[in-house]
């Protein structure tokens, strides 16, 4: 009995412990979510983290199913510039995937198996994040990476007890001005070490505006899209810079889109796009042109299994809910899209090439470790405008690392390389789009585990 009364006692002790190991503002914001058949194993929180005098950005936090205390933490935003990061959390790599009935369902490859997941939505203007000042909806790359910065410090904040975990962040899109930025911005003002930061990942990412515009219009052509006359009138005309019109080539875009329709879906050619009376997809990104398919005949035309074209749809409804609002400890007056209509982010950045950046933070001796990774079905930001300057960069490739085969289930999942003894890491993931984990949602998992865990 005495026995029996101390192992009581000490799970007692043991749960109280857990219990208060997280501060009252993260017991605040601790959360579940309507529609859940099942609750989680892992906790889940959900709210605003303050950054500078005014601004709310909303975050959602779920931690690892595997070691928590341990595990990293990893910072996950999307693009746009100006689209949600709970795109990635609710159609990409996070743990539940909204219906068309309201109802959630596991992802099975979800990336917190394995690390701490953090996803934002930023900056301010986005999803439902805000500022007491509407003037901080006029941003741009360099107040994004001081706001990220002071974001994540705000986060460790609230959760201490993952202080001195490692930590990366990661994007995708234009995710690649976000993260060389905030990259950047961090080690730069990181003298006491308040973060533990180990690196940065970023799937096709929008790196120099030119050449990605260039690769777009080749990934087209390559898909069999849009005819060879035109392709070739603006392949002379337009793909290189000293030649440019830019009326006639304005006009041989134009002509180009009107011959491929829209049918196409652009983040990633070979996959079925959503139609329906109800299609209210917001997620303009970097094209900033809508796209169409037929939910109706998705079955016949899908190159993986469950894949869902209309989960975005999904998603706009179920966020938009009272109950998960309420749940999600979100400002029930904010309407929920998945890019901003009311960000004004500096055109001028977006033209900025961001190669450099990469330059810079790898021959700075930070000791950090970069992954670039490319999906190669995507048009938006297409592999071959990430060739275009990757390899420019002036890295040799690792003796005995260049361009090896990786597989996944005995398939080939893609093609990897090292450069600078592993500093920097491309991967190219054969069959996926823009949105790598929604396409290949198992090859992206352990692309990510091979990241994480330095196999890569």
């Amino acid at each position: 009995m005495k026995t029996l009364f101390s192992l009581t006692a000490l799970v007692g002790i043991l749960a109280s412990k857990m219990a208060s190991a997280y501060t009252p503002e993260a017991e605040a914001d601790r959360t579940t979510l309507p529609g859940l058949a099942v609750p989680p194993s892992f906790a889940m929180f959900s709210g605003y983290l303050p950054v500078g005098e005014n601004k709310h950005i909303f975050y959602a936090y779920f931690e690892s199913e595997s070691d928590p205390v341990n595990d990293p933490v990893v910072l996950w935003t999307n693009g746009g510039p100006g689209c949600s990061g709970l795109l990635g959390l609710f159609t990409e790599q996070g743990p539940f995937f909204p219906q068309e009935d309201g109802t959630l369902s596991p992802n099975e490859f979800s990336w917190n198996k394995v690390a701490n997941m953090l996803f934002v939505e930023q900056p301010a203007g986005v999803g439902f994040s805000y500022s007491d000042d509407t003037a901080d909806y006029k941003t741009g790359d360099a107040q994004a990476a001081v706001d990220n910065h002071q974001l994540i410090l705000s986060f460790l904040d609230r959760f201490p007890e993952v202080a001195s975990n490692p930590l990366y962040i990661t994007s995708e899109s234009y995710g690649g001005h976000y993260m060389p930025s905030l990259a950047l911005e961090i080690v730069q003002n990181n003298a006491d070490n308040a973060i533990n930061f180990k690196g940065f990942a970023v799937g096709n990412p929008y790196t120099n505006a030119f050449t990605n515009k260039v690769a777009q219009y080749q990934a087209y052509y390559s898909h069999g899209t849009i005819p060879a006359p035109l392709f070739n009138r603006w392949m002379g005309q337009c793909s290189k810079r000293q030649f440019i019109n830019l009326e006639n080539c304005t006009y041989l875009e134009a002509a180009m889109m009107a011959k491929q329709g829209n049918g196409i879906n652009p983040y990633a050619l070979d996959y079925p796009v959503c139609v329906s009376d109800e299609a209210s997809s917001q997620s303009l990104r970097l094209m900033h042109h809508m796209h169409a398919g037929n939910k109706e005949v998705k079955d016949l035309l899908l190159p993986v299994e469950d894949y869902e074209p209309c989960a975005e749809n999904y998603l706009l409804d179920y966020l938009n809910r009272d109950d998960v609002k309420d749940a999600l400890h979100a400002k029930a007056d904010v309407s929920w899209g998945s890019c901003s209509n009311i960000l004004r982010y500096s055109e001028k950045d977006m033209n900025i090439d961001m190669a450099p950046f990469y330059n810079e933070l790898i021959d700075g001796g930070y000791g950090l470790k970069i992954l670039v990774y490319s999906g190669d079905d995507d048009s938006v930001c297409a592999m071959s405008g990430t060739d275009e300057w990757l390899w420019d960069l002036g890295y040799s490739p690792v003796e005995g690392k260049y361009w090896k085969e990786w597989k996944v289930d005995k398939q080939t999942a893609g093609y990897v390389t090292h450069f600078e003894d592993g500093a920097l890491t491309y991967a190219t993931v054969h069959g996926a789009g823009h949105e790598v984990p929604t396409y290949k949602p198992k090859q992206a998992l352990v692309l990510f585990e091979n990241y994480i865990n330095g196999e890569w």
